[in-house]
Order: C-alpha cells, then structure tokens, then sequence
C-alpha cells in the first residue's frame, strides 16, 4: 500500500479523535500555524506534528518512506529501554494501524514530545560562551561511551539529532540504530554527509557506526571552545562547522588548516585530516581519538569528487515539481522576487518572501513573528533578501495550493552568490557515497515541470501519474523503496511493452482520454460547446505530449 503524501497527513491530522486509533492521541490537539494548519516537522523518512492535550505532549511521526523491518526495529528500541535506564533515549512506541488516511491505516511512531533545541541551534546562540561549550563536551564524550558501553549505536549522530534540554543531550529520530539483536538486517540510511565518513557503505552496520561523527562533532565542539569565531565563518545552518567535502577531500579543507594554526587544535585537525583517509572500519573510538596521535598521509586521491547532498534540491520557480515534495524536508533555491508584510489576527507581524510576484508565485518563504525576531537577532532585514539568490531548507508545505516553507531559524535561509550557484546546487541534487550503488535513487522520466503544473492545478495537486521521486534526504540504501506520489487511479502513463499494433492503439488512446478530460473542464468553464471543442484541443496535444516523453 502506498504511503500518504505530505498534505494527506496534514488534512488526516486535523481530527485526532476520527484518524487515530491510539486513545490518547484521540484526545489531543495537534499544534498550527497561525494560518490554522498543522505544523510539520521533519526528521529522517518522516513528517512529525506535536500532539498536545491536558497531561503531556507527544511527537507523531508519519512515514513518508518506507523502512523495511520497522516493527522488529522499533520492538529494538522498546525492548532495550525498558531492560535498561537510558535516560538520554525517549520512549517511543510503533503502531501499526496508528492513523487512518483516506480509510486505511498506516504505521506512525508515537514519542513522548521533547522540549529543547537541535544542537546547532543552541551553539548558534552560546558559541562564544566557553563554559557552556566545555560543559556540552563533557555531556557529549559521557553520551558516547554510555552508547559504547551498551554496544550499540545511533547510526545518524548530527546536530538536527541531538537535542539540548537544560544542558543535558538527549538522542532522536531512531530508524537507524543500531542494537545487537538487529545485527542481521541491513543500514537503511548512511546519514548526513556533514559528519559522516565519506568511505562508509551500506555494509557498514555494527556497534562502531558513530565513531566518525562522534569524532566530527567532538572537533567542532573544541574548536569553538578555542576560536568562538570560526561559528560565523563555517556555519551554513546544517553543520557543525565542517562539511562533506572537508573529509572527502581534507588536503584541501580550509577549516582543517584553520584549526591547524592553533596550537590546542593542531593535534585534532591532524587526526581528523588522518583518519577521514582511512577504510571506514579502521576508524578509533573517540577517547582512542583523543589520546592519540596519527600522522596524515604526505598526498592522498580524494575519496569521492563531490559530497551527496543531504536533501532534495529543488528549483524554486517549478512549483509542480515542489508539490510533490509536501511534508518533506527539502532544499528550495532561487531568486527572490518579492516580499509582503502584514499582521496576523492577534496582531502579530509577518513577512512573505516569494519566487515570483503575487498572485502568480511559485513558492514562498514564510517568516512568522517569532522567525522575524530570531532574524532580527542576527542582523538580516527580510525585505533586504529581495533581488538575492537564495537556498531555504525546512519541511515544504502549502497553503490554497501554493508551496511554502516556514522558517523558524535564521540559518535556515543562507545568501547565495547568484545563478551559477543555484545552478550547481541543482546538479548536484544526489551523489552516491563511493561504493555504494544506490539504485533506489535512480530518477525515472516524470512529468515536465509545466506539465506538472498544469495537471496539479486541474487536480487540485493530486498528481496523475505515480512516478518514483528522487528524494535524498538521505543516502538509502537499494533495498528500500523510494517515496511515490500517490495517483488518483490505477492508471499510470508508462511505455507500452506490447506489439507494434498495440503500441500504435495505446498511443491514440491517451490524447484521446486526455482530450476528453480537457474539453469537460474547457466546457465547464465556457459553458458552451466551443469551450469543448477548445479544451479537447489542448488536452490532446498534452496528452500527445506525455505520451511522447514515455515512448
């Protein structure tokens, strides 16, 4: 059974007490937008809504990707918690039939909801204060051998995944992690490119898996302990000062040459330039890290030429490409071309920034008052971004069928120097992690940008046909099915396999099909038999026209 899309959710979600099953989800409340819609957030093959009632909150977690053995994995996790007290894991429980879409049923993982900050969002506003980083080291070096000691590992250990609380770390998103009873099935995620080594495969499943990011983010944590000022020049919203390239290619790191020129980080950045060159298995525990010292190699040949993107880049003027992206975690690029200002019905201010100028955008970056004055803190006047070339990362929504993302830190949108760099960035959509074939992300023919337009307009954004998307948000494995549009019927607009007779038959039929669609909705707006004959005219060259890009 094919999974819901992002806006099926978002319309599910809205009445608890029908689409659980879960008793206390019944009684909840999921929380809005000021615009009155869920709000999504994201976090690996999932779209999460916080839950509230009287007692407690809870993170619903609704699958936009299939997970393969997502039961016995999560039975894992509630087996090791309950015979363990690992306070910095919080409870989460499977459900089957959780909630019910469009009359059938679909698995969601239920969790205690965790107030606190994503990592990077809390050193984006203690940085610069040493004691605060001295203490996150030693809370995260006691997280890491607490998981060494129980012999198992996260899988994904990235700033978006490790949560602050009243200075303590706690771990989220568990469709990853390692747990020794797990040790026959396979990886189904490689993790973010920032803190992951650029040699590790989809072979790679064991108790050792964090070692590299542990490694990664320990660095970083030092060297903003040593040189706060390194914050404002590496950052860019997803890291933890490095990046990808930096352990693909370290001979060439700026950053790794940067901390090589202060005496307290010189030994750290030689071990990090080492150890990014060797085999994935080869990589030492933390304190192993720490304690030692490795000697780079004189020359290395850069594991892979360009780092995988962590999410789908998606050009932010093709808005049918974009709706089918809904209530998933996604990187939109390109140029502003407009803001508008207004004020909410309890007079709070806000902003849009659009791709396009109003009515006829493509995409909008919505800024809600408290985004405005997250910006405002770091110095960005949104109206200034007008005319820039820009990249936005978050979960991509939609409201009255236009695409959106809403902001909530000011890192989410990051300055780019122009076309070539968007350009670059759309390239580069997915690359696969050296050894590993990742026939899963291969992208099949779909719709044209215009066409997908034309057909998310007509259909109210249910897309016609059922094309595999290309969603890297994060490196999967082959195994596991890709996220799919969900079609309106059962017929799907694919080459015909059948005899040159059939072919030509099938060929007639769907301009044919196409036209008669077109002339309804021509008729139903002309009101006369001319508007008929006008849009059966122009559904049959469209429907010749996608029979052409299948052939």
């Amino acid at each position: 059974m094919a999974l819901p899309r992002g806006d099926e959710y978002n319309q599910a979600i809205q009445s608890p007490r029908i689409s659980f099953s879960d008793t206390i989800l019944q009684s909840c409340q999921v929380e809005t937008t000021p615009l009155g819609l869920p709000k999504p957030y994201s976090g690996g093959f999932t779209t999460t809504y916080k839950l509230v009632n009287s007692h407690t909150s809870w993170a619903v977690r609704c699958f936009t990707r299939e997970i393969s053995d997502l039961q016995r994995r999560y039975q894992s996790i509630g087996n090791f918690l309950s015979a363990n007290n690992c306070d910095f894991l919080v409870e989460a429980n499977f459900l089957q039939n959780g909630i019910r879409v469009n009359g059938s049923f679909h698995p969601i993982i239920k969790m205690r909801w965790l107030d606190g900050e994503p990592l990077s969002n809390y050193l984006a506003k203690t940085y610069n204060q040493k004691s605060t980083i001295d203490r996150l080291m030693t809370e995260f070096t006691n997280l890491v051998k607490r998981l060494e000691n129980y012999g198992i590992a996260h899988g994904d250990l990235q700033h978006g995944n490790i949560i602050v609380k009243n200075d303590k770390l706690y771990l989220i998103d568990y469709d990853g992690m390692y747990f020794p009873d797990l040790a026959t099935l396979r990886v189904n995620e490689l993790g973010h490119p920032n803190f992951q080594h650029p040699k590790r495969t989809a072979n790679d499943y064991n108790k050792s898996i964090d070692r590299f990011s542990s490694i990664v983010i320990y660095t970083a944590l030092k060297a903003l302990a040593v040189a706060p000022n390194l914050w404002k020049k590496y950052d860019n919203g997803d890291n933890i000062l490095f990046k990808g390239q930096d352990f693909a290619n370290p001979i060439n790191s700026q950053l790794l040459k940067d901390l090589a020129g202060y005496s307290e980080l010189s030994k750290l950045s030689n071990n990090l330039f080492s150890v990014s060159t060797w085999d994935f298995n080869k990589v030492p525990t933390l304190a192993e890290f720490i304690s030692n010292t490795y000697q780079p190699p004189v020359s290395i040949t850069p594991s892979i030429s360009v780092v995988r993107s962590a999410y789908t880049v998606i050009d932010g003027s093709q808005k049918g490409r974009l709706l089918e992206y809904l209530g998933q975690k996604v990187e939109v690029v390109g140029q502003i071309s407009a803001h508008r200002k207004g004020l909410t019905n309890h007079g709070n201010p806000y902003i849009f920034l659009n791709f396009g100028v109003y009515p006829h955008q493509t995409f909008t970056i919505v800024i809600w008052s408290e985004a405005l004055s997250e910006l405002k803190v770091n110095g960005i006047i949104p109206s200034s971004l007008v005319g820039k070339y820009v990249s936005i990362t978050g979960v991509l929504g939609a409201y009255s069928g236009n695409p959106q993302i809403a902001i909530d830190y000011a890192s989410q949108i990051q300055v780019l120097s122009g076309q070539v760099e968007v350009d670059l960035k759309l390239s580069l959509k997915s690359i696969n992690v050296s050894n590993t074939k990742n026939t899963t992300n291969q992208k099949p023919p779909i719709l044209s940008n215009k066409e997908a337009d034309v057909f998310n307009d007509l259909y109210k954004n249910r897309p016609i046909s059922q094309p595999k998307i290309n969603t890297p948000i994060r490196q999967t494995i082959p195994s596991y099915s890709t996220p799919s549009s969900k079609p309106i019927s059962s017929n799907t607009y694919k080459p015909s396999t059948s005899s040159s007779s059939s072919s030509s038959n099938n060929g007639c039929t769907v301009p044919i099909v196409v036209g008669i669609i077109g002339g309804i909705v021509g008729a139903s707006v002309a009101e006369h038999i001319g508007g008929f004959i006008i849009g059966a005219i122009i559904g049959f060259v469209i429907g010749a026209g996608i029979k052409n890009m299948f052939d």
